[in-house]
């Protein structure tokens, strides 16, 4: 995708990558990097998976706006079980060695469960002012789970349009290369990625 990336020389050992901008990132640079987002990747699989065995475990949890907190704990717990983990190697290298197939998937994937958590926020947020603002009718209906599923599926679903469709028929319709062009827009997703994060915490 432009930059060049590091390699392994024949002695084995891996060749500092070039990113970007051209300057090399040296071998330790590296390894610092790849345990920083490895270690990223544990974090978010093992704090999201908690929240959702809590919810399966305790059946006390189930009320409308824990089926909320539920629906984002699932969306950035595959963001951290897929999405980081198949950017890793772009990230390090500079380049997509995962084909143009498993690049279109990420792609889908990476916008729709980013969105999605952005979207699960939004519907927390709207919650919790209905629960102050509308106290004795929300208390009323806190426990119909039927309203709350509705949310969470149209949640999913909005999220899908937004990028889904655009992603899967860019070549049809544009006619160039999903590689080609959308890895200018991976920084804005990661970014994306990280404010979602830190509003989840």
């Amino acid at each position: 995708m432009g930059a060049h990336n590091g390699e392994f020389n024949s002695s084995g050992n891996l060749t500092p990558a070039v990113s970007e901008a051209g300057t090399v990132l040296p071998g330790y640079l590296l390894v610092i990097l790849s345990v920083l987002m490895v270690t990223l990747v544990v974090v978010v699989v093992a704090g999201n998976a908690l929240v959702i065995m809590a919810f399966i475990v305790d059946k006390t949890l189930r009320n409308q706006n824990n089926f909320f907190f539920l629906n984002l704990a699932i969306s950035d717990f595959l963001v951290g079980a897929f999405c980081i983990p198949v950017y890793i190697p772009y990230n390090l290298t500079g380049r997509w060695m995962l084909g143009k197939g498993l690049c279109k998937v990420w792609l889908v994937m990476d916008y729709l469960l980013c969105t999605a958590s952005v979207f699960n926020i939004v519907l927390i947020s709207y919650d919790r002012f209905l629960s102050v603002t509308r106290a004795v009718k929300y208390r009323a209906q806190r426990n119909r789970t039927h309203q709350a599923v509705f949310k969470m599926v149209l949640v999913w679903v909005l999220a899908f349009l937004l990028y889904g469709p655009a992603i899967i028929f860019w070549e049809a319709i544009v006619g160039q290369s999903l590689p080609e062009l959308l890895h200018l827009y991976l920084d804005q997703i990661m970014l994306m990625l990280c404010v979602s994060w830190f509003y989840n915490v």
